[in-house]
Formats: C-alpha cells, sequence, structure tokens
C-alpha cells in the first residue's frame, strides 16, 4: 500500500536527522587525514634539511681533516729548518733556511686560522644537525601518536556510520529511490536541510517569500513541492503569525464593508442613475479583487520577519 503524504513528509523529516549525522560524519572521516597533513610537510621538510646539513657536516669534517694535516706538514718543515741552522757555515745558507723557517711559520699561523673558523662553522652545523635530528624525531612521534588516534577514531566513525546507514534502510524502505537520491543531495548541499517547513508566505530553509498560488499547492499536500529557490522540499506549517494575519485580514473586510455601505448611502442621494450603477459596479469589483488576493498582508509578513 503507497505510503500517504503526510507518512512521506514524517518519514523524510526523520531520514533529514539520520542522513544529517551521517554526511557529517563522512565529512569527519574524509578530513582525518588532513588533519596530520601539515606535520606531514613539516616533517617532510626537515627531513630535507637533515640531509643537506648532513652533507654540509661531512663536508666540514673533510676540510677539518685536510687543514690540520697541512698544519701538521707545515709544522714538521719548520722543525726540520730549524734542525738545519746549526750546521750552517755561510751567510746564504743562513738565509735559505731562515726564509724557509718564516715562511713555514707563516703557513702555521695561516692554517691555524682557518682551522679555527672551520671549528666554529663546524660546531654550528653540529648544532644545528643534532636541533633537527631532535625535530625529526618528535615529528615522527607525534605524527605516529596521531596517526594511531586517527585510525582508532575512525573506526568509531565508521561504526557508527554502518549503525546509520542500517536505520536509513529500515525508514527509508518504502521511499521512492529517485526522492530518496534527490533528497540526500540537498542534504549535502544544503548544511544538513532537505526539507523545511513554510511560515506564512516564506520558506524558512532560504527564507525567501513564496506565490500565494504557490503556498497553497504546498498546503494541499498532496505532492512533493521544491522551493524555486533553495530547491529544499517544502511542507506547511501553521504558526501563530499566519492566525495574526487573518485577524488583520478580517479587520480589513470589515472596514472595506463600511465603505461600500457609505458609498451606497451617497449615490441613493444622488440623482444620476449611471454615476450610481458605476459605483456599485467598481465597489463590487473591489470586492472581488480583495476576497480573490491571498490572505497575506506583505507590509505585515516583512514587519514580522525583521522583528
Amino acid at each position: 500500500m503507497p505510503m500517504r503524504m503526510d507518512e512521506v513528509f514524517g518519514t523524510l523529516r526523520q531520514y533529514q536527522e539520520i542522513l544529517s549525522r551521517r554526511v557529517e560524519l563522512e565529512k569527519q572521516l574524509e578530513a582525518m587525514p588532513k588533519t596530520i597533513e601539515i606535520q606531514n610537510q613539516m616533517l617532510s621538510r626537515e627531513k630535507k634539511s637533515l640531509s643537506e646539513v648532513k652533507e654540509q657536516y661531512e663536508k666540514s669534517e673533510a676540510s677539518l681533516k685536510e687543514l690540520r694535516q697541512a698544519l701538521a706538514e707545515a709544522e714538521m718543515k719548520r722543525e726540520n729548518a730549524e734542525k738545519q741552522m746549526d750546521g750552517i757555515t755561510t751567510q746564504r745558507e743562513y738565509d735559505s733556511v731562515n726564509k724557509e723557517i718564516r715562511e713555514a711559520s707563516e703557513k702555521e699561523q695561516e692554517l691555524r686560522r682557518r682551522i679555527q673558523e672551520e671549528e666554529r662553522r663546524f660546531a654550528d652545523i653540529d648544532d644545528r644537525l643534532h636541533r633537527i635530528e631532535m625535530s625529526v624525531s618528535t615529528l615522527e612521534a607525534e605524527i605516529a601518536q596521531k596517526r594511531a588516534e586517527i585510525d582508532e577514531h575512525s573506526k568509531e566513525i565508521s561504526d557508527e556510520i554502518e549503525t546509520l546507514w542500517t536505520k536509513e534502510n529500515d525508514l527509508t524502505h518504502e521511499l521512492d529511490e529517485d526522492l530518496k537520491f534527490k533528497f540526500e543531495r540537498i542534504i549535502r548541499s544544503k548544511s544538513g536541510m532537505g526539507i523545511v517547513p513554510i511560515h506564512g508566505v516564506v520558506c524558512t530553509g532560504c527564507h525567501m517569500m513564496l506565490p500565494a498560488n504557490f503556498v497553497n499547492e504546498v498546503r494541499q499536500a498532496d505532492k512533493i513541492v521544491f522551493c524555486p529557490y533553495c530547491s529544499r522540499i517544502l511542507y506547511y506549517e501553521e504558526t501563530e503569525t499566519d492566525e495574526s494575519m487573518e485577524e488583520i485580514l478580517a479587520g480589513s473586510l470589515v472596514d472595506l464593508n463600511n465603505d461600500e455601505n457609505e458609498e451606497g448611502e451617497d449615490s441613493e442621494s444622488n440623482d444620476d442613475t449611471d454615476e450610481t450603477s458605476g459605483k456599485t459596479k467598481r465597489g463590487s469589483a473591489r470586492k472581488k479583487r480583495v476576497q480573490s488576493e491571498p490572505l497575506i498582508d506583505n507590509d505585515f509578513l516583512i514587519d514580522t520577519m525583521d522583528e
């Protein structure tokens, strides 16, 4: 037996709650890996820096080794030249050996200066290397912990999603599949609101005013009607505002009848029968026009919405 429209609307409202929750959980599940994406990027940059600093460390270490070896050779050369001073017999030999000692001493000083500079550079590189290694180790530990938490939370969410799927299938097995498909698309694109009431002549989903004949079509509740502005499914819901508008309209009709009575009295005192007939026709036409208009006072509705 086909579902009545009031049953369809009731089912859709229940379906909306379940479906909105499932869509929210699916978004959370999809976004979870992104929560450690920044940390992964940081880890990638730190590992790249670590590789570069390690290369600098190795070059500085090799340079220090070469400089120290060159210093040792210069020292040995100076010492050998100093030993030759004891066996010198001529001025020329003395000048030659003395020059060799001086050059060796100058080279020693230059090498010691360069070694000191390289040692400071090596110490800085070593410090940077230690800090980067610590950073990489910390990030890896944090990412591992975060990933474990995500895996655990993902399982909880997946289990809840599975439960919601079961509830959806039990609830909506009598609904048309095309309607369910459209409804889910609306829920996903409209922040979890796929079916909303009309209050007065206003869609509570997008807060747009709707034509009176369209509202009457929704009030009949004999088919699925979509909002022409936000595409949500609509149903009519009575509110206190509707009753207030009916009272205002009733008062307006009373005033209109009084105006027509006054016009009738004025017409009796007028000898021109054609003019009297014209007034009567205009009064009748005015009454019909007012009665045919939708029972909505737009100014009142807009003031109510602003409040």
